[in-house]
């Protein structure tokens, strides 16, 4: 009878935890050029000489790039200038065509092209998110799971 308890405690435990996303976690800037090893000095030079702020990440495979874009989905704030993995972006283009204005694709990478992309995703209008919201509400779950717990505990612990 005794296992009979945990185990159904257990079951009720999992079944209310929500799914975890094993994504895992977006650590670029919201704003940025993907590049390579080709062209990523030759961007982040254009950006610094015309006073752009923009971080410029050099990727070296495919996955990485799809990767970022998988985050730029759900984070309404990403802007990405593609000077590299075209082929990449303009697929996912294809396939989520409502980020196009987010998401700018340099075919045609020179010094005028770079340019005017760089200042056309500085262009391009963001949201501004509060992020005392985004706070609150994990924050108030946190602490009703912790209740819930910590009541369920202190009520077994009592029977004993």
């Amino acid at each position: 009878m005794k296992y009979l308890k945990i185990s159904i405690l257990l079951l009720i435990l999992l079944l209310g935890i929500s799914t975890v996303s094993s994504h895992g976690v977006d650590v670029t800037a919201d704003t940025m050029v993907v590049a390579n090893d080709s062209n990523g000095k030759m961007v982040k030079s254009i950006a610094e000489s015309n006073n752009i702020n923009i971080s410029v990440y050099k990727f070296t495979s495919e996955d990485e790039v799809t990767h970022i874009l998988e985050h730029s989905i759900n984070n309404t704030n990403k802007r990405i200038l593609f000077t590299a993995y075209q082929e990449t972006a303009n697929d996912f283009l294809k396939k989520h065509p409502d980020m196009s204005n987010r998401i700018i694709v340099i075919d045609t990478v020179n010094d005028n092209t770079t340019l005017e992309g760089l200042q056309n995703i500085m262009n391009v209008p963001i949201e501004n998110v509060n992020s005392e919201n985004n706070f609150g509400l994990p924050l108030t779950i946190g602490i009703i799971i912790g209740l819930l717990i910590g009541i369920g505990c202190g009520a077994y612990i009592m029977k004993r």
